[in-house]
């Protein structure tokens, strides 16, 4: 294992929260609010009880192949070359996906805060911070994101909760009536994809303390994450109504701009900023890790150090040259980005385990 780094459940799932959360908290609501309205809580119910199954799907594959990644077990399960086909794939895949978090990162500090600042200089700032936690290994990104996500979900508490007096239930009236099932189950699916990202502890549960607890781990997450997307979104809602949300890019920094209280607890904006900074920052580390990892494994190399800095080039790289304008990558992340996320999540997962299942290859799942 290239990765001598080893974590805890604990942190794992800390870990998985993070790597879903920061985007998913800014850009999900509108595209929800769009499709299901004031039933879009519903659609996010279900997308988190699809993604469990995603998380078994996963952890089941993984554990049959004790101590390898997704970058290993396809060649064991389809052989040497059509294995590195998969493998090669799905590094690519993590590479377009992270240089997407990192424009979505780029995008929103321009877009909301410093407008007239080149977005490749956010870009090259965050990557530069992150190259230097993935070199240093899983473990230092994994002890700072356990510092950092309590204090992310505090303010996000917080703010939430100064805007109760606010909040007018009314607005989430009539329930499923008024839209039907199809807008609720299509309204599911940008969330599932979201929370789909889960996927990726099939490189991750190698360097578990305790492989046995890896569903434990995917299962947790997912419902800590879907739960506090519910609430939000509830909160959202009852605050503004399907339409205004719908019609925001930014509908949680919109929120933080209603709290208001006396004279000096107002124009919260800043909260917002660090909780896209650090949780975008860690999201970034997770899957620039990973791709790094895979890259080497891929090579057969021993070490996946030497690759951090390729493969950081590449994707800021990536990400300067994918996307005209932010609604350009709003677009993307609402049609075309979801059929692509779906296959490598669970359409090439449940391939290979169908595969070892019929040939009988991989230990007996733990």
């Amino acid at each position: 294992m290239l990765e001598g780094g080893k974590i805890s459940s604990k942190q794992a799932i800390f870990l998985m929260v993070s790597m879903v959360l920061p985007t998913a908290f800014l850009f999900m609501a509108s595209v929800t609010a769009r499709l299901a309205k004031q039933d879009g809580w519903i659609s996010l119910l279900l997308a988190t009880l699809a993604v469990l199954l995603i998380a078994r799907l996963v952890v089941n594959l993984s554990l049959r192949f004790p101590g390898k990644t997704i970058f290993q077990f396809p060649e064991v399960i389809l052989g040497r070359w059509p294995g590195k086909v998969i493998a090669l794939l799905y590094i690519w895949w993590l590479i377009n996906l992270n240089s997407e978090i990192l424009r979505q990162f780029g995008s929103f500090m321009v877009a909301a805060f410093m407008p007239e600042t080149p977005i490749i200089v956010f870009e090259l700032l965050i990557m530069v911070i992150a190259a230097y936690a993935v070199r240093n290994g899983l473990e230092v990104f994994t002890r700072a994101n356990e510092v950092l996500l309590p204090v992310i979900l505090g303010m996000v508490l917080v703010v939430n909760i100064l805007l109760i007096p606010e909040l007018d239930l009314k607005r989430l009236l009539p329930v499923y009536i008024d839209n039907g099932v199809v807008p609720v189950i299509k309204g599911s699916v940008m969330p599932a994809v979201w929370l789909g990202e889960i996927a990726v502890m099939a490189v991750l549960i190698p360097c578990l303390n305790k492989a046995k607890e890896a569903y434990r781990v995917a299962a947790a997450a997912t419902i800590i994450t879907g739960g506090i997307l519910i609430f939000s979104y509830v909160n959202s809602m009852a605050l503004y109504g399907p339409e205004a949300v719908a019609g925001w890019i930014f509908p949680s920094l919109n929120k933080v701009r209603m709290v208001h209280i006396a004279t000096f607890l107002e124009r919260l904006e800043a909260i917002i900023m660090f909780v896209w900074v650090a949780g975008g920052l860690v999201k970034i580390c997770i899957f620039y890790w990973a791709a790094a990892l895979g890259s080497a494994q891929w090579l057969e190399l021993n070490d996946y150090k030497p690759l951090v800095l390729p493969v950081g080039v590449i994707l800021l790289a990536l990400s300067v040259m994918a996307h005209d304008s932010i609604l350009d990558l709003y677009t993307y992340l609402s049609t075309s980005a979801l059929p692509l996320s779906i296959v490598f999540q669970a359409g090439i997962p449940l391939l290979l385990l169908v595969v070892a299942v019929f040939r009988g290859q991989g230990g007996a799942r733990q």
